[in-house]
Parts: C-alpha cells; structure tokens; sequence
C-alpha cells in the first residue's frame, strides 16, 4: 500500500477495511443473525473527467468523501472496503426497513451526494451506480452474495434514470445476456460476421434506383442472421455502438469502391449512425481517412440520425454535422415524425433530407386528417428545400398518395426488402435500372 492525498490505496480508504476482514465481517453478522444485512456495491461515472478537469487531488477528495458518506459516516452501516480506486463494497444492518424503504433511503443518499458533486464540479457529469443485494439466506456463501450485489450494480450502468438496482435473477439475467450477446458482437467481428444489407431507394419519376440504405446483418458462426432488434440495443446499452458504427462506414465506403472497380457508377447509400459517434471528436477524421483509403467522392456517402438525436444532441453535434457537410456528405434526418420537434427546429437544422418514419406514415396515411398533415408537411418541407424520402411504403395505394403530394423517392417493402450486397448489385445494377411497381 501507498500514502496519496490522506488515502490509503491499493484496497482501502480511511476509514475502511481491507477484503478479508469485510468479508469475515459481513458472514459473522449474518450467521449470527445479529442483524438484517443488505449489500451494497457501488461506483461513479465519469470518474476520470475529474481527475482529468480538477486533478488528481480532487479525485482523491471525491473517493474518500464516498467512503466518507456512504459508508464510514453512514449509521446504517456494519462494515465496508475499497476496491482499486472508484469502487466500494458495504453492508448496512436493515432490521426494521422493507425493500422499499432501502431503495428509498439509498436514492435520497444518492441524490444529496450527485447534487453536491455538480456544484463543486460543474464541468463533469457524476452518478452514483449503486446495487443492493439482501441477504436473507445466511447459507449463501458471501464472496457469491457481494457478487450479487455486484451484478446489480453492473445492469444499471448506462442508466441515470435510476438510483439503485436490486439484485433478482430476472435483472442480472438480462444483464449476463447482453453480455453474451456483447462478446459474440466482438467475436462475429473478429470473424467478418458483420455484412451490409441494402435497401433501395426508388425515383418514381425517373422509375429508377436513386439511393440505397446500408442496414446492418450479423451472422451466427452457422450462417444463420441475427436480428438487429437482438443486439443493437446492447451495443447502445453497454456502449459498443460507436464500433459498430465505424464498421458499417467501412463496410459502406468499400462496397462503393468494390462498384467502381467493376465499371458500376453506383448510387449513394446512407449509413445510420449512433449519437455517441456523432457527438465523438474524430467522426470527421475517420471518414476523411476512409475516403482516402478508399478513394470515394463524398457525394456517394451520406449519413443518417435520428430525428430525435438531431434535436436533443443538436448543440453536442454542431460543429461535425458543419464540417461533414462542408466536405460533401449529406446529413438525413431518420425517422422524422417519430419525435417532439417542432417545425421551427427541423427547418433549422443543419441537415439536406429528411425521411418520413414509417410508422408514423403508415399511421397518418390511414385518415384523411393524417394525410392532409402528411401532405401540408412535404409541401412544407420541399419550400425550405430539404430532399425528402418516405419509408415505409408497402401498398399501391400508399404509394399513389405519397407521390400526388409531391414526394418522388421511396423506400419500402413495396418495392423491395434489404438485401445483401451482391443480390443488391445484381438486382439493381445489371442490366436496366428500370423498376417494376412491387418489384
């Protein structure tokens, strides 16, 4: 152990014991049934961003003022330790509180400390993750119930909009899924088992293919897809989405290119792209490097982000939304309708097409007050001079409405579902490019 700052390191804050004496602790009091125990694993977000804005001296203040707070000053608690240095382990004595009252004891604690943080610490989001395990089953060997409590805490990482977990099989199950399915993402990575599918974005007038949508696809090692509902959500949750992002990128430019090679003048084709990339520094320097790496005009690449990223994140995305524009890639606006903005936002954006959620389509397109909303929009929308494409469409009559109101490019299964990359350039770009309705 070493001395920094009034704070032992290496496994212990002042205050705090090391892990075998908590470990010895907590299963005495809970053979002896002294007390009703419930466990608590603990630590912070953003822990570094202290360090890195107030210096290293702040940090040490900030984990023994939680040593401090949650547990050595703490009433409730019977024992504690620190692991490394922005986690801890406690064991508070409950014997006349529910379930509830801990949860609500522990998220009032939580709000106090998150509180006094963001005061002292202004420029450095901090919440405080906490998992609480009861320990009702004195058999249980106590390494396996901190470990609960630990698994607790693990499944709320990501989420602010909780204080505290408790532990239950269904939770932690969850959580060990997303794991499992977060270590098959890296190795269907590893492997090339991540593809692009292309979706086809129809000109009704031009009766042509005039863009494609790049969709991602992940192959089991048997061949078999897995769905994107299955593991887009768990990158997004334990923050793997921007790798994802960056490979679907990599993937596109190079299809392109592949095009080219083979004597195709290919179409553009979008790319989906999370807000966490979006808001990331070198969004712009990694697709500056693809497109050298690749030798692709700008114009064949466009991106894609949720109507709701784009208002809520807008300020966070600004300045690389401005600079990918001024270097030639168009900026769509996904889903648009499936969000709260306001008119005067979306006109305001910094962006070049905005595409129609299909759900909210689909819904509007089926009354007449919805399609008078739907076509006052297009209108709308063409007169500020945005590129619209509709999603969605799957039926002769939708599509007939859409185009009377003065939207030519579709993207639907009326005229044909995702698919791979080679049925994609076989389909759509041997031979005529002409289109047949339904096709």
């Amino acid at each position: 152990m070493y001395m920094r700052s009034g704070i032992v390191m290496g496994g212990c804050y002042l205050g705090m014991a090391g892990h075998d004496v908590f470990n010895n602790k907590v299963r005495e009091i809970v053979n002896t049934n002294e007390h009703r125990v419930v466990l608590l694993a603990l630590d912070i977000s953003n822990f570094k961003y202290i360090n890195d804005f107030y210096g290293m001296d702040e940090g040490d203040k900030v984990m023994q003022d939680i040593a401090d707070f949650y547990f050595v000053n703490e009433p409730l608690c019977l024992a504690s330790h620190g692991i490394g240095f922005d986690q801890f382990r406690g064991a508070y004595k409950v014997d006349n509180m529910t379930n509830e009252d801990v949860v609500g004891y522990i998220a009032r604690k939580n709000r106090i400390f998150e509180k006094e943080l963001s005061e002292r610490y202004p420029l450095v989001y901090q919440h405080v993750y906490v998992g609480l395990y009861f320990y009702d089953d004195s058999s249980l060997d106590v390494r396996m119930a901190v470990d609960r409590a630990n698994l607790a805490k693990k499944s709320t990482k990501g989420r602010f909009d909780i204080p505290c977990c408790v532990y239950s099989a269904d939770n932690c199950n969850e959580y060990l899924e997303h794991m499992d399915m977060s270590n098959e993402f890296v190795r269907a990575c590893e492997e090339e088992r991540i593809e692009i599918f292309l979706q086809p974005k129809i000109s009704v007038s031009h009766n042509c293919v005039a863009g494609a949508e790049a969709l991602v696809r992940m192959k089991t090692r048997a061949g078999e897809l897995v769905s994107p509902a299955r593991f887009v959500p768990v990158l997004e949750h334990t923050g793997m989405i921007g790798k994802l992002d960056d490979i679907m990128l990599d993937k596109t430019f190079a299809f392109q290119r592949q095009c080219i090679d083979k004597g195709i003048k290919p179409v553009p084709v979008s790319v989906n792209i999370s807000r966490q990339r979006f808001t990331s520094e070198d969004l712009l320097k990694y697709m500056l490097q693809l497109q050298d790496k690749y030798q692709i005009d700008s114009s064949l690449i466009e991106l894609e982000i949720l109507e709701t990223t784009f208002i809520d994140a807008l300020d966070a995305m600004i300045d690389v939304i401005n600079a990918l524009r001024a270097k030639g890639f168009k900026i769509n606006v996904d889903d648009f309708g499936s969000g709260y903005s306001s008119l005067n936002q979306i006109a305001n954006i910094p962006a070049d097409i905005i595409k129609f959620d299909r759900v909210f389509a689909s819904r509007s397109l089926k009354s007449d007050k919805g399609r008078l909303v739907i076509k006052s929009l297009i209108e709308m929308l063409k007169m500020v001079e945005y590129e619209l494409v509709f999603e969605g469409v799957e039926t002769k009559e939708d599509l007939d409405t859409v185009v009377s109101y003065g939207c030519d490019v579709i993207q639907g299964f009326y005229f044909d579902r995702p698919l791979p990359a080679n049925e994609f350039v076989n389909k759509y770009y041997t031979g005529s490019r002409e289109i047949t309705d339904g096709t």
